[in-house]
């Protein structure tokens, strides 16, 4: 059964900048670093890992937030259980990354993390979702349950493919 998670949102995407704190931005970088080695298979070298988390620094984080959208879900505790991180790319959306901690996933909360996210496009007026995935086999399967079909193969230097879905 689910504990209770306390849900945040920071939408900086209409031109208002609600900052994220440094504290705030060190929990959500361990936690896409971590997870990236946490879930990784083979898929990637570490020289591929440390690419893949490139953007995964504080001061990469609070960028993206200072123009972007972040929804977070914490426990009981105050402890980050998932976020989810939705930039602009040219005139679209595009959700960045997707993180849930491997200790909860399975659960609903990439899912409640997912809602937040594909209900931020909908109220854009946007009629189609993009997402850059990772080549892990469970992103993968976490987004065709949402209904996205994949739309590019990676090539070897590629670090991920991308995916898509119609609102």
């Amino acid at each position: 059964m689910k504990s209770a998670v306390k849900i945040s949102i920071i939408d900086n995407l209409e031109g208002k900048i609600e900052p994220l704190s440094d504290s705030e931005a060190e929990k959500i970088t361990a936690l896409i670093r971590q997870n990236t080695r946490d879930v990784n298979q083979g898929e990637y070298t570490p020289a591929q890992i440390e690419r893949l988390n490139a953007f995964a620094t504080p001061e990469k984080i609070q960028e993206e937030v200072k123009r972007g959208y972040l929804v977070t879900l914490c426990n009981d505790e105050g402890d980050l259980i998932g976020c989810g991180i939705v930039v602009r790319k040219g005139m679209k959306l595009i959700i960045k990354t997707m993180q849930v901690k491997t200790d909860h996933c399975r659960k609903g909360y990439g899912s409640i993390l997912y809602t937040h996210c594909e209900n931020l496009f909908k109220q854009a007026g946007l009629h189609e979702i993009e997402v850059e995935v990772p080549k892990f086999p469970r992103s993968e399967a976490f987004y065709r349950k949402h209904g996205f079909t994949r739309t590019g193969n990676p090539t070897p230097m590629d670090l991920y493919f991308a995916m898509f879905k119609y609102l």
